[in-house]
């Protein structure tokens, strides 16, 4: 297997990228997959070069361009063929490669590789689907912020691809799927959620109905649909409600550690559930229904989180997601004149 890694990707790049890389295939042993390294040659070889890791699995693309998070996701495509995010998708298109790592600008990489990778067959918007640990395991959302507008079609789609991408990768075979609504109700919600329950309800063989955002983490659902704004938006309150938490915690452990004992029997818990939801050890998302490996690294991605993302891009790779979930959407997914979908 060959990896693309966008190494000027990230707030953290190139720093992050390479050594995340150069650590995967520390960990892999004898037989890693090979890892391109696109970006500049001479500031990528140097932080190699300074590292301890000695390895023949890594080799450097030179790009003289970079797209920075602040561009516009089309006029850097346009403008910026040359750069370490677009030829490491290119490189998946021409076979150079078998999947691609980014923690660049989102936008830019979908727009790349929608154009230059294109749709599976059958699916009308591509979908982000992280996973969201929790206590009991954990659930998918999708969508986490691809499309910000979409019809209830789409709604559908995203659960059929994100069934798919559960059941192949994470063993869950007939994922629950629920779509996230103000509530229970079939009647509840704006004419989008109103529009798609039926939808769902219909051509998802487990659909459960509507979720409320209190319950999202107790269990109730594998699966988690909502369009891109909503998704992205609930993404982000995790994390930022999960950071702000363990900071408030920690530090009033740390204050009362010389006054109560009983604090110091908490530390072993604290840190379990801190490592249960740290999104780093999960690395990345893969944007679903391209029709390529691609996975999303979050923007402020670490060298642990590069080295979870070249993991899950090899493990998609070995589980041959793109052709299970062509292979899924070619027997369930049916476009008639409607433009809705069919699952039997």
């Amino acid at each position: 297997m060959r990896i693309a890694l966008d190494a000027m990707g990230g707030d953290h790049a190139p720093f992050s990228t390479v050594n995340g890389a150069l650590e995967f295939i520390r960990e892999c042993g004898n037989t890693p997959p090979f890892i391109d390294l696109y970006g500049p040659k001479n500031e990528l070889q140097k932080i190699i070069d300074s590292s301890d890791i000695k390895t023949n699995f890594i080799s450097i693309i030179n790009c003289d361009e970079v797209i920075h998070p602040n561009e516009k996701s089309v006029r850097a495509f346009k403008e910026k063929p040359n750069s370490s995010l677009v030829k490491s998708v290119t490189a998946v298109k021409n076979a150079d490669a078998d999947a691609i790592v980014s923690a660049g600008n989102t936008g830019a990489l979908l727009t790349s590789s929608l154009f230059i990778l294109g749709k599976i067959e059958g699916i009308n918007r591509p979908a982000l689907a992280p996973c969201i640990p929790t206590q009991k395991g954990g659930f998918i959302l999708c969508d986490a912020g691809a499309n910000a507008d979409v019809k209830p079609k789409h709604l559908v789609h995203f659960g059929i691809m994100a069934s798919a991408y559960m059941e192949f990768l994470v063993d869950i075979k007939n994922p629950r799927v629920a779509l996230l609504n103000i509530g229970i109700e079939s009647s509840k919600g704006n004419e989008l959620s109103r529009q798609a329950y039926p939808l769902m309800e219909e051509h998802i063989s487990n659909f459960i109905g509507n979720i409320e955002s209190r319950y999202i983490m107790e269990d109730k659902a594998d699966i988690i649909v909502c369009d891109g704004f909503v998704g992205n938006t609930v993404l982000k309150l995790i994390e930022g409600l999960i950071k702000h938490l363990f900071s408030w915690i920690g530090d009033s452990m740390e204050s009362n550690s010389t006054t109560n004992s009983k604090t110091s029997l908490l530390k072993p818990a604290f840190n379990d559930i801190k490592n249960v939801l740290d999104y780093e050890q999960h690395g990345s998302t893969p944007f679903l229904g391209v029709n390529g490996i691609v996975m999303k690294c979050h923007g402020n991605s670490s060298v642990k989180s590069i080295k979870s993302a070249l993991k899950s891009a090899q493990i998609a790779y070995n589980e041959n997601l793109i052709d299970n979930i062509a292979n899924r959407i070619s027997k369930h997914l049916i476009n008639n004149d409607s433009k809705t979908v069919n699952e039997k």
